[in-house]
């Protein structure tokens, strides 16, 4: 599911942020190399500023809920943009596009490191890679065919389908694989305060 998931979010990024997205506000909007440069950077700034706050979402939540909140932000965000007709609303797009694939770049990593841990990380990590290269490849290709045959929008619609149908698939299918920090906390509390009484009631006995 880890690898699904990168796959699909490399697929996207290629896909949809590097090759469709400039395509569709050049060619059915009407914007130029600088405003289009503009946009693809409000995505890539969001990825920048929300790195360490969804690592630590990653930590405390799990791997599994960031992935499925990802990726359905990132579904989201596609299908939007077919439907925007201005700078203003073309670039709210991009940062929800920034936002959801912030974490759908580090989870799925966090997910399969955590699967992997007894395995040779070597071939783990590569096998991982490997799928997320598949995905670098195949999106602009797959895309441009739909592109060419369907319009400009089709695109951005078939990504929606795909990125649902991998949360879902990893909401079912996907194991969680990291105890939440939270919980671990509330066991910590209990541990203290058992200690405690302990020490209370041998102090009693003495």
């Amino acid at each position: 599911m880890a690898c699904l998931a990168t796959f699909t979010v490399f697929f996207m990024r290629t896909g949809i942020r590097s090759t469709m997205l400039p395509l569709y506000t050049s060619v059915v909007l009407g914007f130029d190399e600088i405003t289009i440069g503009m946009i693809i950077s409000y995505a890539t700034i969001m990825n920048l500023i929300m790195t360490i706050p969804m690592g630590y979402a990653i930590d405390h939540f799990g791997r599994k809920l960031p992935i499925i909140s990802s990726l359905t932000i990132t579904a989201i965000s596609s299908l939007i943009f077919p439907f925007t007709s201005d700078y203003l609303h073309v670039s709210i797009t991009a940062l929800l596009l920034g936002l959801g694939t912030s974490g759908a770049g580090q989870a799925p990593l966090a997910l399969a490191t955590d699967a992997t841990m007894d395995e040779p990380h070597g071939l783990s990590m590569g096998l991982y890679r490997l799928f997320g290269d598949i995905g670098f490849v195949l999106g602009p290709i797959i895309l441009g065919i739909i592109a060419d045959n369907y319009g400009l929008r089709m695109p951005f619609y078939f990504m929606t389908v795909l990125i649902l149908v991998n949360a879902v698939l990893v909401a079912v299918l996907a194991e969680e694989t990291y105890r939440p920090k939270k919980g671990k906390k509330k066991q910590g509390i209990r541990s203290l305060l058992s200690q405690t009484a302990t020490s209370r009631n041998r102090e009693k006995r003495l």
